[in-house]
């Protein structure tokens, strides 16, 4: 493990994303439904829109945070492949995340 503090700081930021999702599923996503759809089978696919949605800014800013806190480390280039590759991950655990929640 070259960098420590970086997958520990990732780790602790993911827990973050499923915290806050869990809450917004929990408390905020059903006032976004439409009323007409809330005892409509489709109202399950527009709960996971949304909270694809919500997850994927989460994402946005961490990307934007990793290329900030990486930015003293490495060169251009090196710096954008590692948090590509994060952001790939946590769109992944994310996703499955989302979908384990929702479709329970």
């Amino acid at each position: 493990m070259k960098r420590p503090l970086y997958t520990l700081f990732i780790v602790i930021y993911q827990l973050i994303i499923c915290w806050v999702l869990i809450i917004l599923n929990a408390y905020y996503n059903d006032l976004l439904i439409p009323a007409g759809l809330l005892h409509a089978p489709a109202r399950v696919g527009m709960k996971i829109l949304i909270a694809l949605a919500e997850g994927a800014i989460l994402i946005l800013i961490a990307y934007a945070i990793d290329r900030a806190s990486l930015s003293d480390a490495e060169d251009d280039d090196s710096r954008r492949r590692v948090a590509s590759k994060t952001c790939k991950v946590q769109l992944i655990i994310t996703a499955c995340f989302i979908l384990a929640v929702i479709l329970r």
